[in-house]
């Protein structure tokens, strides 16, 4: 028996005053959210149609008129989710369609993201579709100045929301807009005012497409339509700002221009940069350079996505980590990407790339070295 597709995720985060209640108060409303499950922070409160959702609410599932579901976060996502679902299953209604999660504005949705790797009955259930941040064009750049979980929540997102840009000058939403494109180059940006937008302009960014594809019969070509892999990578954004190529300085003889890094460097901590390999990966080399970032700059590497060519396999793997933790490889089809360069997209706080680089070639030497 085939098992259910999993429930994408959105997550909406940004920091105190930069909009999500707005928003999520036009997302209720619009028929595209039929079917969807809003899940509200419990330090925060929302008017629905009249109804105050809060944390002292007994109800744990209240269905809008337009179809979306809300229910309020008390806590545990894990608990939260799963009651929500019980609650539907007794009142013989459908799943959810998709899942949009509001969190807290003074926190970095990494450790949210973490939670939907490592929790069983989550990661077996759910999939993270995207990450949407909101951003205060007024008071923006100052939020990022001060705080570094607005950087972090800037830094991790897919897309971002410039909000209440009726409220700022073109000036300051220009500044703001350049200043995120540097510390996210890859993030579509939007300007938002009073939470006027379609929320189907924010999902669709996960590695895998929400439906079948059906335009043909071929199994193959159907299987490499069910991922949008350059969409969910979007290696090329860091070509915009590039840092000068490293030469390679080898114990052994790769060749040089094996290696090659694109990124942002800039005032702000974070680093948004692609690490590409041009060679299949042996994956002892593979598994010992992870490992050593993880343990040693853990905590900093707030995002890593890469799409992997390993010696061993003939087809590639997508790879998604989150600081210490990294989501088990997902086998892609053979034709899903164009070649067999391996490209790594690193988000960090304060590890440059250069670190990055110069751990890789110290493990592909030493394998050399040991063949």
């Amino acid at each position: 028996m085939r098992e259910p597709p999993l429930i994408p995720i959105n997550v909406l985060t940004g920091f105190l005053g930069s909009g999500k209640t707005t928003l999520l108060n036009r997302w209720v409303h619009q028929t595209s959210m039929a079917n969807t499950l809003m899940v509200i922070n419990e330090f925060g409160a929302i008017g629905l149609d009249h109804q105050l959702i809060t944390q002292s609410d007994e109800q744990a599932v209240i269905e809008m008129s337009s179809g979306c579901l809300c229910c309020t976060l008390r806590g545990d996502l894990s608990r939260t989710l799963q009651q929500a679902l019980e609650d539907l299953e007794a009142q013989d209604k459908a799943l959810p369609s998709r899942v949009v999660i509001e969190t807290t504005g003074l926190a970095s949705p990494t450790s949210l993201l973490q939670l939907l790797m490592t929790d069983h009955w989550l990661a077996h259930r759910f999939k993270l579709d995207s990450v949407v941040c909101c951003v205060d064009a007024a008071n923006g750049m100052g939020t990022l100045d001060a705080h570094r979980e607005s950087q972090q929540q800037v830094a991790v997102a897919e897309k971002l929301l410039i909000t209440k840009t009726d409220l700022a000058s073109e000036e300051t939403v220009s500044q703001l807009a350049n200043r995120l494109a540097r510390l996210n180059p890859a993030a579509e940006q939007w300007q938002v005012v009073n939470g006027e937008l379609s929320a189907d302009l924010l999902v669709g960014a996960g590695l895998a497409r929400h439906a079948p594809y059906a335009g043909t019969d071929n199994d193959a070509h159907k299987d490499s339509q069910e991922y949008q892999v350059e969409k969910w990578l979007k290696a090329g954004s860091y070509a915009v700002h590039q840092s000068d190529p490293l030469t390679p300085r080898l114990l052994t003889g790769a060749p040089l221009g094996s290696y090659q890094l694109e990124g942002s460097s800039h005032s702000d901590n974070i680093k948004s940069f692609c690490f590409s390999v041009n060679e299949l990966i042996e994956p002892e080399v593979l598994e010992n350079w992870l490992d050593i970032l993880m343990s040693l700059m853990g905590d900093k590497m707030l995002r890593i996505k890469a799409i992997v060519h390993l010696t061993d396999r003939d087809t590639p793997l997508a790879l998604h980590g989150v600081q210490h933790i990294f989501h088990p490889p997902a086998p892609l089809p053979k034709n899903s990407v164009g070649d067999r360069v391996s490209r790594f997209v690193f988000i960090t706080q304060n590890v440059t790339p250069e670190t990055v680089a110069e751990l890789y070639r110290f493990f592909h030497a030493s394998q050399e070295v040991a063949q």
